[in-house]
């Protein structure tokens, strides 16, 4: 990728703007108690009552400070190391702040749309619209030919395509589950509560399934963009399985009731997608391995 001042001024300025956002979310909690809503839908929640979460549920305020700790703790400080090797000119950094930058695409796109009106909310859209653009530019300038031919003949190709169209197949299924058989008995379906719709649910149902599976389809037969779009989707499983994870702990914590099928499914994400990630980025030759690292 041609390293762009525009692309890590942009970047820079998401980084901070994303320190704002996580360490408002996760350090002012406030005074307050949390309440009782009874939603459009006749259903009674709790909301959370308290610091910039205040007017969302417990269950979305829990897994947003789970998602502000793992945007602070990882997703911010590997965004920096991303631009700095990019900078480098290093295939490695390359891919990382493609990855990055897909995370926290995918992260304020959630935010913007699914937390409730809160102080914050022109940062997120500010993070929304950053996010968005920078992440445009630096996907498309990525050489996608120059990626395929430093990726190692021992990549396990196969197994990370395997693992593409599985996450598709999971995602897929659970979110349908979840969604139709409320759907045609008339009922609200889990997860929505005092929300008008699902965000994640279209996030994933809309954007990262289909995209999964192409990916998973271009890797199998060697394409170009296979290559370089599983490099891009296996960090951003890696920052979601930590987030996904760091969610769960949190709706422990907030006595959420969980359901230990998805707990299991969830944290096998995680953990596929950290040894995937570390064969894929261990597979790339990159010219000088010391400029990854010096």
């Amino acid at each position: 990728m041609k390293t762009t001042k525009t692309v890590t001024q942009l970047t820079l300025l998401i980084a901070l703007l994303a320190l704002v956002a996580t360490g408002v979310g996760i350090f002012w909690q406030g005074q307050g108690e949390p309440f009782s809503f009874t939603t459009l839908h006749g259903e009674n929640v709790t909301v959370y009552g308290r610091g910039l979460y205040r007017y969302d549920t417990v269950l979305c305020a829990s897994q947003a400070i789970a998602q502000d700790v793992v945007t602070l703790a990882i997703g911010i400080p590997l965004l920096v190391v991303g631009i700095i090797l990019n900078r480098k000119g290093s295939t490695r950094g390359q891919l990382l702040l493609t990855g990055g930058l897909g995370y926290f695409l995918y992260t304020y796109t959630a935010m913007v749309f699914m937390v409730a009106y809160n102080p914050l909310f022109l940062v997120y859209i500010a993070l929304f619209s950053l996010c968005l653009f920078a992440f445009i530019l630096a996907l498309s300038g990525l050489d996608t030919a120059s990626i395929t031919r430093q990726v190692s003949g021992n990549l396990p190709r196969c197994w990370i395509s395997t693992f593409l169209a599985l996450l598709a197949a999971f995602l897929g299924l659970a979110w349908l589950g979840r969604i139709v058989p409320p759907l045609l008995a008339g009922t609200p379906p889990y997860g929505l509560e005092a929300y008008t719709t699902l965000p994640i649910q279209v996030l994933d149902l809309g954007i990262i399934v289909p995209v999964s599976l192409i990916t998973a389809v271009l890797l199998w037969r060697k394409r170009p963009w296979g290559y370089t779009l599983a490099s891009v989707l296996l960090f951003k499983a890696l920052l979601m399985g930590a987030a996904l994870v760091a969610m769960i702990i949190g709706e422990v914590l907030a006595g959420v009731n969980i359901t230990m099928v998805e707990t299991l499914m969830f944290s096998g994400i995680a953990l596929a997608a950290l040894v995937f990630t570390a064969l894929m980025f261990r597979g790339i030759r990159s010219k000088n391995l010391a400029d990854d690292i010096g």
